[in-house]
């Protein structure tokens, strides 16, 4: 674009760029109370790499990027601009150095104007990070999980990679044995930071939850809160309230313990989730987009 300048993102950006980020942050927090708070902006952006686009020497965006091993990633603080339409010349010059072909970007899902020119990126909307308020409540079935449900827990993890793989979601997740998901789950019910409820009908394990206590400190975590990681029921009960009655639990422990904040995400493609969890309260607060190139 005329009079614009595409920099290296470096220190001397740092304050500018966590003034947008402030900024974009205040905003948000407007729309969604329940976000991650005291928030330092510099410890977000510092050490990451990335470009800036100043005008009039005055810094306008920025976009940072990340890379794995599969893929590369604009995190949750990864950009923000007084004009948007310059990240879409900030990408257009990054993502070549990234020399991945899966990209994702994280967005506040209130920021109509952020996620637009995503879209004009072809992006697409992929999974959905939300939050809601504790409530009493209790599940009818619900108990506590323990060691000797990993059986059970086995034929949940089974269930929702095949429901993950079938239309429309198409999901790519590799099906795990028995004996990986064993060694994944072994220890959860010692570690404090998780805890397992499952609901039976008829003495049998039909669905369980997984909650986990984040550490506080991005822009996304609100403080005093613990995130509904995992909630699966088998095919055969869905619709019948044991999914509700899991939530419910969840929801109900949280404010028993006088937690502030419930988080969650899914897959938007998931349609069973999607309107679920959507049903249930849980507010949009960040977006996921994808794109596979080319």
């Amino acid at each position: 674009m005329p009079d614009v300048e595409i920099r290296p993102f470096s220190d001397e950006h740092l304050d500018a760029a966590a003034a947008l980020l402030a900024e974009r942050h205040a905003r948000h927090l407007t729309a969604e109370p329940l976000l991650g708070r005291d928030v330092d902006y510099r410890v977000q952006l510092a050490g990451k790499g990335g470009l800036v686009a100043l005008r009039g020497g005055e810094l306008r965006a920025y976009l940072l990027g990340q890379t794995t091993d599969e893929d590369a990633f604009v995190d949750f603080a990864g950009c923000a601009a007084s004009e948007p339409e310059l990240l879409r010349d900030l990408y257009a010059a990054l993502a070549p150095t990234w020399q991945r072909e899966r990209h994702r970007v994280y967005l506040p899902a209130s920021d109509a104007a952020l996620i637009d020119v995503w879209f004009h990126l072809a992006f697409g909307l992929q999974f959905t990070l939300a939050v809601r308020e504790p409530a009493p409540g209790s599940g009818d079935g619900v108990r506590p999980g323990r060691p000797d449900d990993l059986d059970a827990v086995v034929a949940l993890e089974h269930a929702f990679t095949e429901h993950l793989l079938q239309s429309p979601s198409f999901s790519g997740r590799r099906p795990q044995t028995d004996d990986e998901i064993r060694a994944e789950w072994e220890g959860t019910w010692d570690d404090k930071q998780f805890l397992h409820v499952v609901v039976e009908r008829d003495a049998r394990v039909v669905g369980h939850a997984l909650l986990y206590r984040r550490e506080p400190g991005d822009l996304r975590i609100p403080p005093n809160s613990v995130d509904l990681a995992l909630v699966v029921t088998l095919p055969e009960v869905r619709g019948t309230g044991a999914g509700s009655a899991l939530v419910s639990h969840a929801l109900g422990w949280a404010h028993e313990q006088g937690l502030a904040a419930v988080t969650i995400d899914w897959r938007v493609v998931n349609l069973l989730a999607d309107r679920f969890f959507r049903a249930r309260g849980f507010r949009p607060t960040f977006v996921r987009l994808y794109r596979h190139v080319p």
